[in-house]
């Protein structure tokens, strides 16, 4: 396409993990990121608020005051008692519920950023399933919302020691900053052995993405029947083992030093509150410092000692920040050139022919050439089969024909306009498509079916139609709630064979056919069914896409032989071309291959 769709990848500066977090708060949620920042605001200055009001009521007991003066700091005192008990659990609920929302809208950034482009060949990249593994929580687990908890625990940790160190100003106007910064240091010598441990553990992604898989194959059904039949479960646990420990080696080696360093901060601690208490003790015993005051700046020095705690709500925010960093990234790399480029028109329907012309094609990453030198015509409203031996570039030129890649050398025409002129989701939206590995929705059958054009309205006479043609009919009848059965055990639905899945898939396209397609493509569509089924079923597909161009691929010459044009693909390109007959009198080797799978099924009487 043009340069509307082609990917950059921008650098910059990534933000604190702290910044980053609030930044995406007050994106996702303005209004209750406010409100989370104003309890976590209060509930910090309650520490302070509690030092004042313990100071002023001892004072008023030690002077030998009238019991109304104590009145007020001891309600006081005790209100402030009463917010702390309610404030935390108050943040921690508004922390969660936010953190639940910032963690759907991240998810949508992802699924945005992957939708971006129009191809899929970015899926591929190892890099990008990196990032949304790291998106996913890496090798913690963490998420957005233990992230935006921490941010609210840790503004609350934080955010007293300061307001505390402004009432300890009244004191020494020296001793606040002293013990802030070397508090300070404590903390940050501390947290950033822990960071570095998770830096490291968190940078072999590429390495856990396959430890996770390794237990997935233990742990899911898809791959429990070889697991079983070949035991294969003990070997999968050794390589897990082996793979998990690979990814975290780094990480032991970082946490080494953590003993030591806690040992240094805490010495650190002792030494600052051995230092305020030896002032205050002086002051008091040399008459200069009330008892009320001391009360006061003692109970505040010993908050300042939260200002140096760890907690993993420090690894929660630096990995919510990470994941940001990673999400921005990824949206670095899906994002749209800003060059100028004028809007691409919607791609018209093929009215005459699409040709490929010398078109080469590599996977990207990849120096070897599936497709090279590739010629061929496809005129519209035409049948054309596609044969050729396993990696002859069969299933890789589908997915150029419905834009999902776009030819590295070559042109693709339509109708003589090359395709990168046009707008390639529009083009995408011309296909019905049954492809080598379909999905099969954990939906209803019905849904499974309408996803093919989910705009049309899913009209029972319609549904019986596109069922009877894809030889489906008899699987809704047996089905024990019909065309609202979910087709997935998980969710309390029934599974079906192979071939029943083929014929929903197939169902599927021929669905998609009633809206605005052209083309039908069906790769390897029916290679779950017998020889004569898929016969049969072939057949009724050409009679439901009358005057639609069809592209089959397809091993079983019994299905292929019937197509207005077949081509033979070997090594990347076309070596022979024609219909049935006129291949057939060629001898080659597409008469090679016929005259195989002849022999195979003569007793069938299926292809002769």
């Amino acid at each position: 396409m043009g340069a509307s769709t082609r990917l950059t990848r921008l650098g910059g500066p990534r933000p604190a993990p702290v910044v980053a977090l609030g930044r995406e708060m007050l994106r996702t949620a303005p209004r209750s990121a406010a409100v989370l920042l104003g309890v976590v605001a209060v509930t910090a200055a309650l520490p302070a608020g509690l030092a004042v009001a313990s100071g002023v009521l001892v004072a008023a007991l030690t002077t030998g005051r009238a019991a109304t003066s104590t009145t007020a700091p001891a309600l006081a005192l005790g209100v402030l008692f009463l917010l702390l008990q309610l404030l935390p659990p108050l943040a921690q609920a508004l922390a969660e519920s936010l953190g639940r929302r910032v963690d759907r809208a991240v998810r949508l950034r992802v699924m945005g950023a992957l939708d971006r482009s129009a191809g899929v060949a970015h899926l591929e990249e190892t890099a990008v399933a990196d990032l949304v593994g790291g998106v996913n929580g890496g090798l913690v687990g963490t998420g957005m919302r233990d992230a935006v908890v921490g941010f609210a625990n840790m503004g609350i940790a934080r955010g007293g020691p300061l307001l505390g160190a402004v009432v300890l100003v009244a004191f020494h106007w020296w001793l606040a900053p002293l013990l802030l910064a070397a508090y300070s240091y404590a903390m940050v010598i501390v947290s950033r052995t822990y960071q570095r441990a998770l830096e490291s553990a968190e940078g072999s992604p590429a390495l856990m993405r396959r430890a996770t898989y390794l237990k997935d194959l233990v742990c899911t059904p898809a791959a429990a029947k070889e697991v079983r039949t070949f035991g294969l479960t003990d070997w999968l646990l050794g390589r897990y083992t082996a793979e998990f420990r690979s990814a975290i080696s780094r990480t032991r080696g970082a946490r080494a030093g953590v003993g030591r360093v806690s040992l240094g901060s805490g010495a650190i601690v002792l030494a600052g509150e051995a230092l305020t208490f030896v002032l205050l003790g002086t002051d008091v015993m040399r008459g200069v410092l009330p008892i009320g005051l001391f009360t006061m700046f003692a109970v505040a020095s010993t908050g300042l000692v939260g200002i140096a705690t760890v907690t993993p709500d420090l690894l929660n925010i630096a990995v919510g920040g990470r994941m940001l960093a990673d999400v921005a990234e990824l949206e670095r790399r899906t994002a749209v050139s800003d060059e100028p480029d004028a809007a691409e028109p919607p791609a018209p329907a093929l009215r005459g022919t699409l040709v490929f012309e010398d078109v080469g094609f590599r996977y990207p990453g990849s120096a070897n050439w599936v497709l090279r030198h590739l010629d061929l015509t496809i005129r519209a409203g035409t049948s054309l089969s596609v044969v050729g031996v396993n990696g002859a570039g069969k299933t890789t030129l589908v997915k150029l024909l419905c834009g999902l890649y776009l030819p590295t050398e070559g042109r693709i025409l339509l109708d003589g306009i090359d395709l990168r002129t046009y707008d390639q989701r529009s083009w995408q939206r011309r296909f019905a498509a049954l492809f080598q590995d379909w999905v099969r929705w954990g939906l209803p059958l019905r849904d499974n079916v309408i996803l093919g054009a989910v705009d049309r309205e899913p009209d029972p006479v319609a549904l019986a139609a596109v069922a009877d043609a894809a030889g489906l009919a008899d699987v809704v009848a047996e089905l024990p709630d019909g065309w609202d059965t979910v087709l997935s055990r998980d969710f309390g639905g029934v599974d079906l064979s192979g071939g029943q899945w083929q014929r929903v898939g197939l169902a599927r396209a021929l669905w998609a056919l009633a809206g605005d397609v052209d083309v039908l493509v069906l790769d390897e569509p029916t290679s779950a069914l017998d020889v004569r089924g898929e016969l049969e079923l072939f057949d009724r597909v050409l009679t439901a896409a009358t005057r639609r161009t069809v592209v089959l691929i397809s091993h079983r010459f019994s299905t292929v032989r019937h197509s207005d044009q077949i081509v033979v693909l070997e090594e990347g390109r076309v070596r022979e071309e024609g219909d049935h007959a006129t291949l057939m009198a060629l001898g080659g080797r597409y008469a090679e291959m016929f005259a195989v799978q002849a022999d195979r099924f003569a007793d069938q009487g299926s292809i002769r």
